[in-house]
């Protein structure tokens, strides 16, 4: 994962983000603003809408989310 980084000319609580790659796929990302708990993830590409808006605790449960999504069915 890489974290971007976002620059702005008015004070607001920190942004942190983070690029969700699942191979040479990107799938999305996942942000937050410093006053919030959760990142909440957002699609890159359509095979990755299922979790579009969903939120998660940390950007490693995002990946492993996305991951899961991934994987060829049994």
């Amino acid at each position: 994962m890489s974290q971007l980084h976002s620059f702005s000319s008015r004070p607001s609580p920190a942004l942190q983000a983070y690029v969700i790659e699942i191979g040479e796929t990107q799938a999305g990302l996942v942000s937050r603003r410093g006053d919030e708990r959760y990142f909440t993830f957002i699609a890159a590409t359509p095979a990755y809408h299922a979790l579009d808006g969903h939120r998660f605790a940390t950007p490693v449960a995002a990946e492993s989310a996305a991951r899961l999504l991934a994987s060829p069915r049994r």
